[in-house]
């Protein structure tokens, strides 16, 4: 009995061993048919950003804490393309961010957007593809105004790449981060030919009368249901007659384009403006010129409250 089992344990033994022979030799001779296969998908991508590159080869992510690249692969000799998936305004956005070997960024191709056409599209252009191509792994890349949801989204995708390539190669000095660009003012609007607004409540104290008040934005005046008003805290001293201070209280427009006046360069222009000079105007913010005249909107209901 005991040898009948030492027999069978003996035979199971020879019978698992020439199965895991068997199976390491298939998978040698499918694994290079699996990867070849994987980086097919992805070659003609590939080739755009590393032109010069004689072969692709798939290669293992570990420690991507971010969750979002979602494949990567070497370009023999050149550098390292990752595959990235984030999240846009309106839906994911995916992409191929490639990096030369010295860290510097050598292409930027969209593979899937489906955000706003003409907004979050912009990140598919050159206008934000350029100020990306050229930079290293260690320089801020700038978001795009009035597309900074999208282009915001981007940048955070590529900088998770970086984070990977840097530590990968030791290459210090951190990502560079995102960088928020400067508003641009656009043309005026002057505050005594505007429609007022709504004043929400008044508050005294000694000079300086404190006001809630609403102005409507763009997703009022495009007609969007269930739109808000954009309501403002807005401080004037009466004695002087000079506005002392501008500020959001909600907005309620289009996150990423509304949100742009929300900008010291935009509120300064607020600050010591004078109630009773008829000819005052405030500069929009381009990209915000709705939201802009609300807060105008709301300045002229309070003047007049």
């Amino acid at each position: 009995m005991f040898k009948k089992a030492l027999h069978f344990a003996l035979f199971l033994a020879i019978i698992s061993t020439l199965a895991g022979g068997a199976l390491a030799f298939v998978n040698s001779l499918t694994a290079p048919i699996i990867a070849e296969s994987a980086i097919a998908a992805e070659k003609a991508n590939l080739q755009i950003i590393f032109p010069t590159a004689n072969s692709f080869a798939p290669m293992e992510v570990k420690d991507d804490e971010s969750g979002l690249i979602k494949a990567a692969y070497t370009a023999e000799g050149v550098g390292i393309a990752y595959k990235v998936e984030v999240l846009g305004y309106a839906a994911p956005i995916t992409f191929l961010i490639g990096f030369a070997d010295d860290g510097k960024i050598v292409g930027l191709s969209i593979l899937d957007l489906k955000d706003t056409q003409g907004i979050g599209t912009r990140v598919n252009t050159p206008e934000f593809i350029d100020g990306v191509v050229g930079k290293t792994t260690s320089d801020g890349i700038a978001t795009l105004s009035g597309a900074t949801v999208s282009s915001g989204a981007v940048v955070k995708g590529i900088d998770a790449a970086k984070v990977h390539f840097n530590e990968l190669k030791g290459i210090e000095g951190g990502t560079g981060g995102v960088v928020i660009p400067p508003i641009q003012l656009g043309d005026p609007i002057k505050v005594f030919t505007t429609t007022a607004g709504a004043v929400v409540s008044r508050t005294v104290d000694g000079d300086v009368t404190t006001f809630i008040a609403s102005g409507n934005g763009y997703q009022v005046v495009e007609g969007y249901e269930g739109a808000k008003a954009n309501v403002y805290e807005i401080k004037i001293n009466t004695s002087t007659s000079k506005v002392v201070s501008v500020k959001f209280v909600e907005m309620n427009d289009t996150k990423g384009i509304g949100d742009k006046i929300d900008a010291e360069e935009f509120w300064a222009q607020f600050i010591g403006l004078d109630i009773t000079n008829q000819d005052s105007s405030i500069d929009t913010v381009s990209g915000a010129t709705y939201t802009s005249q609300s807060v105008v909107k709301a300045l002229r209901a309070a003047i007049d409250d």
